[in-house]
């Protein structure tokens, strides 16, 4: 699980908890919940507490979605890069 699909996890499914994103992602409950909190302290997330549930919850900050943004156009600009090379070399 990468930072980028975490944040897109988040953006998809607001105040999801560790164990969510663990059966989600098929992954330990421990590296789920560390996955979060780096998030919180990188300040790309918040986490809310449930008082009822004794859990957090987590959702994007303005700058998760932010660096979400980035990411994408990160992905768009690679995209476009491979698409005009592949097309000079179909030219040649």
């Amino acid at each position: 699980m990468t930072k980028h699909q975490l944040l897109a996890y988040l953006h998809n499914a607001p105040f999801a908890d560790a164990q969510q994103v663990a059966a989600d992602f098929e992954i330990a409950y421990s590296a789920a919940a560390m996955a979060l909190l780096r998030l919180v302290r990188q300040a790309l997330a918040s986490r809310i507490v449930d008082e009822f549930e004794g859990r957090y919850h987590y959702e994007l900050s303005d700058r998760g979605y932010q660096r979400l943004a980035y990411f994408h156009d990160l992905e768009d600009t690679a995209f476009s890069l491979t698409s005009e090379s592949k097309f000079r070399s179909a030219r040649r």
